[in-house]
């Protein structure tokens, strides 16, 4: 027979689920309100990102400790955005030089995140995904983060003929930031994301195109 007392504590109060769904719709709204926030204004205040957020200076701090901690949760979601672009961009299906065409615009549609990457003082630094997936051995969710991933496709480029083979990878992966830094900026100036989308594929099939 059970003891009443293990079969009590077995059972979860009725309110506990909701509060700790509450909990986690409240941690996803500071993020989200993080990175759009700080995307604009690296220096912008926890308070300011409460506000952003809609929810108190104290509910912040019950999710996150410090400024460090809420960074850390920004870096994680912003990695996992990346993974998630990398997915959409199918990256392991026709030639190289399509696999990058299509990383690109989804790198692209990442907006605010781009701004993170891209400011003076960058807060996220997408090499540093990569070396982490190497000490802990995770290899993150489509090995594509990073150098790494993006080499290996470029290198496909150069076996598949897509990608001039003149062209050495670290220049590409350069190039590819580069032009991700210009096409956000005119988009955020204003620029209607079609054109945006449709020079960036032009710029990058020009540039990296096999020479014939």
């Amino acid at each position: 027979m059970n003891d009443p007392a293990d079969s009590a504590d077995s059972v979860q109060p009725p309110s506990a689920a909701p509060r700790s769904a509450a909990s986690r719709r409240t941690r996803r709204l500071i993020i989200d309100a993080a990175i759009e926030t700080l995307g604009q204004r690296q220096s912008a205040a926890l308070g300011e990102i409460a506000d952003a957020a809609g929810v108190s200076r104290s509910t912040l701090h019950r999710q996150f400790a410090d400024r460090t901690a809420l960074l850390s949760a920004v870096d994680d979601e912003c990695r996992h955005r990346f993974d998630d672009a990398s997915r959409r961009a199918q990256v392991f299906t026709g030639t190289g030089l399509e696999a990058i065409g299509r990383l690109a615009q989804e790198y692209l549609d990442l907006g605010p995140v781009l701004s993170l990457i891209f400011a003076d003082n960058a807060l996220i630094d997408p090499d540093n995904w990569e070396d982490v997936e190497e000490r802990d051995g995770s290899g993150g969710s489509d090995e594509l983060n990073g150098g790494t991933g993006l080499a290996a496709i470029i290198e496909r480029g150069h076996h598949d003929g897509s990608i001039d083979a003149a062209l050495p990878t670290p220049w590409i992966v350069t190039t590819l930031w580069v032009l991700l830094f210009g096409a956000w900026q005119v988009q955020s100036s204003g620029a209607a994301r079609h054109e945006v989308s449709a020079l960036l594929a032009r710029t990058l099939i020009g540039a990296l195109g096999h020479r014939t």
